[in-house]
């Protein structure tokens, strides 16, 4: 196989001749035509047409498609092509996971949720626990959070609901029983379990309070591991993602991730941060072979919870639940250890951030590994992990450190009604604040958080650029002043996320010399209604010039 400057000098010497294109040529290059190309390259920011070699890079691309070409040329179904889209930031198991947990999205009370666990229950009855995903009470009468007797009716069998932003665990009185857990159990550091007015347990337990539950709840298994690895993979390829950012994974799934890629088995770009609270993931770290589809890129610290269940960690008091700040799920210095080791070793850090107060601890951490580093070697591209509450002081210090702000547009919209009651008027001009990063040169790599948010990375675009809900609530945009443009949003999902992971040299763009990675919609939805992003579908997916749909 001639290798990319092979062909370029065999296609330059046959031009400088006047010849044709030699004939051992013709199948090694197609150009691929029909939709518009978005390329995300300043020198032609439109293409009508792109060449792609046989090692899947970009040859050329076009303004006009070309005549009287020896090359093969595919015309591809869809109206709108852009460089493959990357979701910065999810969790590839727990997507592949949600097939086989109840389903609560859509449950409009606890009464509502309990009735979707007890069908789910009885559609599986040789389950040992019942788990589901998805509830959140901020979207129920009152905005209570439930209890263990909201449960009852739903079965015998221990039963385990994670919140929607995977921060909070709902159980009933079988798991609390099978648990102890009790009125005399103490809230374990950087976790809280809510009590009722007698200190007894309700059934709902805060970050960390939830790992209270581990040692009675069954292991997954390998097949277990790979199923769900797998199925998150394809789903995200469905939806048109060339490549993901997988935050939080276990080593002993990432050995399998490692071996599919070996055997050929990934459908797109996987790249991992191991979970900085499994045993044995920082001795992992090195391990790994980078593949064409597979890297292991560091490791994932926490700092908070979230801010749904007030487990993010503030400076000041939340403004609906006075004395309370939040809770620091690790502790500030073992916080900046870890990182210290994690780029001593040349990975990057990937430090889950929400409140003011967890941000600050994430660019404390950075500041103190970077700082000692006498060897003049490059910023690490540590990451902040949603990055969603940020004091005024703090957006500069971003920029200084290099910090990229690795953020989800859709957990704006899905905030937005409550997140003032909070963080109060002045506070939440700090939260979700795109703008004020970009206005401060720092790098905005895009994602979903799924399976808290959708994996379909269109919402995102739509709410990148609007700041509304999918019914356009509120007119004109939540803090219409941090909108994105639509060019901004799309290299969010482009060009800065694979920035994010040190491949833009490879990806992020169609211009020659990068990897054909595209993904094409089935309408052009730029111009007119934004809704038209929701309404978009992928047509045709590509990674490295392969097409994996």
């Amino acid at each position: 196989m001639k290798s990319f400057v092979a062909i370029v000098f065999v296609l330059l010497a046959a031009a400088v001749a006047g010849g044709g294109v030699p004939e051992e040529t013709d199948t090694m290059v197609r150009i691929y035509t029909g939709p518009v190309f978005w390329t995300g390259d300043p020198a032609l920011p439109e293409a009508a047409a792109v060449a792609v070699g046989a090692d899947g890079r970009i040859l050329e691309t076009y303004g006009v498609v070309p005549r009287d070409t020896p090359w093969e040329i595919v015309v591809l179904p869809g109206a709108l092509a852009l460089p493959g889209l990357h979701d910065a930031h999810l969790h590839v198991s727990g997507i592949g996971k949600r097939c086989e947990q109840a389903a609560l999205e859509g449950a409009g009370s606890a009464l509502e949720a309990r009735d979707l666990v007890a069908a789910w229950a009885a559609a599986n009855p040789d389950v040992a626990v019942v788990r589901g995903r998805g509830w959140d009470q901020s979207r129920w009468p009152g905005g209570a959070f439930p209890t263990w007797r909201d449960l009852e009716g739903a079965g015998a069998r221990p039963i385990v609901l994670r919140r929607v932003d995977g921060h909070a665990s709902w159980v009933n009185r079988a798991l609390l029983d099978l648990a102890g857990i009790t009125a005399a159990t103490p809230d374990p550091e950087g976790g809280r379990i809510l009590r009722d007015e007698q200190g007894e347990p309700t059934g709902v337990l805060i970050d960390n309070a939830a790992d209270l539950l581990a040692p009675v709840l069954p292991r997954s298994t390998a097949a277990d591991q790979e199923r769900w690895l797998l199925a998150g993979l394809a789903a995200c390829a469905d939806a048109g993602l060339a490549a993901v950012h997988d935050m939080g994974q276990t080593p002993e799934t990432c050995d399998i991730a490692q071996r599919l890629a070996d055997e050929g088995r990934l459908p797109i770009r996987l790249f991992v941060y191991l979970e900085g609270s499994e045993t044995g993931s920082m001795a992992a770290l090195g391990r790994y072979r980078a593949a064409d589809r597979f890297a292991v890129q560091g490791m994932k610290y926490y700092t908070d919870g979230a801010l749904g269940s007030r487990g993010a960690l503030l400076l000041a008091d939340y403004s609906d639940e006075p004395g309370r700040r939040g809770l620091a799920v690790t502790d500030a210095p073992d916080l900046a250890d870890l990182v210290r080791e994690v780029h001593r070793r040349g990975f990057q850090c990937a430090i889950h951030a929400i409140g003011d107060g967890g941000n600050r601890m994430a660019l404390d951490a950075i500041a103190a590994a970077q700082a000692p580093d006498p060897s003049g070697a490059p910023p690490r591209r540590h990451r902040v992990e949603h990055a969603q509450v940020v004091h005024p002081d703090d957006f500069a210090r971003f920029a200084a450190l290099g910090a990229l702000a690795s953020v989800q547009p859709t957990h704006c919209t899905s905030d937005l009604r409550w997140a003032e009651q909070r963080l109060g008027p002045e506070r939440v001009k700090g939260a979700y604040a795109w703008r004020t990063f970009l206005d401060h040169g720092v790098r905005l790599p895009l994602g979903s958080d799924a399976p808290v948010e959708d994996w379909n990375p269109l919402p995102g675009v739509y709410a990148a650029i609007t700041r509304q809900e999918p019914d356009g609530d509120p007119a004109g945009g939540w803090h219409p002043e941090q909108i994105l443009t639509l060019d901004e949003a799309l290299r969010g999902f482009t060009a800065e996320a694979a920035y994010a992971v040190g491949r833009e040299s490879d990806l992020g763009a169609l211009r020659p010399g990068l990897l054909f990675d595209c993904t094409v919609l089935d309408r052009d939805p730029r111009g007119g209604d934004p809704v038209r992003w929701l309404a978009a579908k992928p047509s045709a997916l590509f990674v490295g010039g392969e097409r994996v749909r």
